[in-house]
């Protein structure tokens, strides 16, 4: 496996049975108010549609419960994973051990104001751009076609080549690894592309204002209707894909790479580039896990073979 591939092969995770996995979610419901199941289907929630099951699956209610879980699991040594909805993760087709916890359908208030809006963390972006038309307020244009949340694009400065998520942060409340809430401002972020200062320190959005610009609705409409169509044109926005694979390395689009060094339309199984976009791989109705792995590795390969460009990925494998 490559160098770019190689920080993300799976680390040794304490194994556990189903009755204590039973135990274990019959502890949890008892001490929070949000949904607990066992060996719930990833498929289920993730953009990709693809996963296993993970042993104990979670949606809490609030910031109370959400603290409660992540200490809950800290207590038991379970590895706890907190997602948004799924859109920028592979997970195994073995599943995910511990936790994972998915903050919607909680974390979804918004509110405007004459210059920004304030949202919580489990809002997705698609809704966001929208209401910000009949808001009359300009920004968000450049989070078109990105299915996430808010919250996991602010872990990720997530962001097309019109714009990144960060360049609109003025503060978040977060959850850090102590369990306590906080404020961040955005220079506590450390935005940089495709990255944040989230990222390895087990903080969590909980809520973040943006700051916009006031703009007449009917030319953000356009605006937004322009990009929308742009994007539909050269990318799979309706298959069942993650966004962009691969980070773009420093000077070229990771897809202007992969598409000369022939990758579009490559497939193992249901797994598939793109053929609009070679830096979309789509699932075309039952590609694994395994399968797509295999194709991410494949067109590593080739661009590293052909280009000497060791491309870095963007998705997460979980």
């Amino acid at each position: 496996m490559s160098t770019a591939l190689q920080t993300y092969t799976t680390a040794p995770v304490m194994v556990t049975s189903e009755r204590e996995n039973s135990l274990a979610a019959e502890d949890l419901r008892a001490r929070i108010r949000g949904s607990v199941k066992l060996w719930e289907p990833m498929s289920k929630h993730t953009t990709f549609h693809i996963g296993g099951p993970a042993d104990i699956f979670v949606q809490p209610r609030d910031a109370d419960d959400l603290a409660a879980v992540l200490d809950f699991a800290a207590r038991k040594g379970l590895p706890a994973k907190v997602i948004g909805n799924g859109s920028n993760l592979l997970v195994s087709d073995d599943g995910v051990r511990g936790l994972v916890v998915k903050l919607a359908p909680a974390f979804r208030e918004v509110e405007w104001h004459p210059r920004g809006v304030e949202a919580g963390a489990g809002v997705t972006l698609q809704r966001l751009v929208k209401e910000s038309a009949a808001a009359g307020l300009s920004g968000l244009e450049s989070t078109v076609g990105i299915p996430g949340t808010l919250g996991g694009a602010l872990a990720t400065n997530a962001g097309t080549d019109t714009g990144s998520i960060g360049d609109l942060v003025d503060r978040a409340v977060v959850l850090d690894a102590r369990g306590e809430v906080c404020e961040w401002c955005c220079d506590h972020f450390a935005y940089r592309y495709r990255h944040s200062n989230l990222r390895g320190t087990g903080a969590i959005v909980l809520s973040a204002r943006l700051h916009l610009r006031p703009a007449p609705p009917e030319e953000i409409r356009a605006k937004i209707k322009r990009l929308r169509a742009k994007r539909a044109a050269r990318q799979p926005l309706r298959a069942w894909s993650a966004g962009s694979v691969f980070k773009n390395p420093r000077g070229v689009a990771a897809g202007k790479v992969l598409d000369r060094a022939g990758a579009k339309g490559l497939r193992v199984g249901d797994a598939q580039v793109s053929r609009s976009h070679a830096n979309f791989f789509i699932n075309r109705g039952r590609a694994t896990a395994a399968q797509m792995m295999e194709l991410i590795e494949r067109t590593h390969g080739l661009a590293l073979r052909r280009y000497g460009i060791d491309l870095e990925l963007e998705i997460e494998i979980l």
